[in-house]
């Protein structure tokens, strides 16, 4: 044999045990690994983050149960604008339309409840007067008091899950009416505090809140038929801040650092405290939005 010959051999030979030895390596990677129930129950866990950061469920319901039709479908339970709306529906019915859903999409059931939040979010988009408001017209606090009617069911059974719902929410926060999410805390169904640290940017909760409590400030000087729930809620807000910004004990009940939510309460009442201050230094116009704001 010439030399050539035996290199190509002794090549070809080398290159077939590297494809041995590969497929071999392969066939031991893809062999299953046994989890025990705390493995399966991370596996679970991180499945539900994934669904929670990267699912749009809207889409999801849409693609499964395409066009509108005669059975009893979830979008159609919460949709409070169309022709089936106000329908007394009991919680088991309801109840079932989740289940069912959610066996077909394959979701689990309080990610998939979580969908209640776009029906709220339709409902804060309804009225035709432009913005900027923080307050529900008459017919839109009619359409939630169904709305979160369904919720309460749904965390009476076991079926609701707040984060998901709060991260819902989140998404459309431009399209949120703070008198809304002031009545989802007097309703049980998510605090305001729970609300709040659900929201990872710290500082757009900051700029959101502050804004929104401005435009309260105003609503509650002006003389309007509603102002007394304004004053109700500007109550609850101050009150969620100064015992979050100036808390002795920590809250346990909190899912984030209870630091973060203090920072964000303090940073809230300095931008209304700065804003006041800087109105009354600047001279404001007596009844003007800038003067109802700093007299509240």
């Amino acid at each position: 044999m010439s030399a050539s010959q035996a290199r190509g051999a002794a090549s070809d030979l080398g290159h077939g045990g590297c494809r041995r030895a590969w497929v071999e390596l392969l066939a031991g990677r893809v062999k299953r690994q046994k989890l025990g129930p705390e493995g399966e129950q991370k596996v679970r866990e991180s499945a539900v983050r994934l669904l929670r950061s990267h699912l749009n469920l809207g889409d999801l319901v849409l693609e499964v149960e395409g066009p509108p039709g005669k059975q009893l479908c979830l979008s159609r339970l919460i949709d409070y604008d169309g022709p089936g709306a106000h329908i007394d529906l009991s919680s088991s019915l309801i109840g079932s339309a989740l289940r069912d859903q959610a066996a077909q999409l394959g979701v689990p059931v309080p990610v998939l409840s979580a969908r209640v939040a776009s029906g709220l979010v339709r409902v804060c988009e309804a009225d035709a007067v432009p913005p900027p408001k923080v307050l529900l017209t008459p017919d839109q606090r009619k359409k939630l008091s169904s709305l979160f009617e369904i919720a309460q069911n749904l965390l009476a059974q076991s079926m609701f899950s707040r984060l998901s719902f709060c991260q819902e929410l989140w998404k459309v926060q431009n399209s949120l009416l703070l008198e809304a999410v002031w009545r989802l805390h007097v309703q049980n169904i998510v605090s305001l505090q729970e609300l709040l640290e659900s929201h990872a940017d710290s500082q757009a909760v900051v700029a959101w809140l502050s804004r929104d409590l401005r435009l309260l400030c105003e609503q509650t000087e002006a003389p309007c038929q509603h102002a007394d729930v304004a004053r109700a809620m500007l109550a609850d807000f101050v009150q969620m801040l100064v015992s979050r910004g100036f808390q002795k004990n920590a809250d346990v009940r909190g899912t984030v650092d209870p630091e973060w939510m203090s920072q964000v309460a303090v940073a809230v009442l300095e931008r209304m405290l700065a804003s006041a201050l800087e109105a009354l230094a600047a001279g404001i116009q007596e009844g003007s939005a800038a003067h109802k704001a700093v007299s509240c």
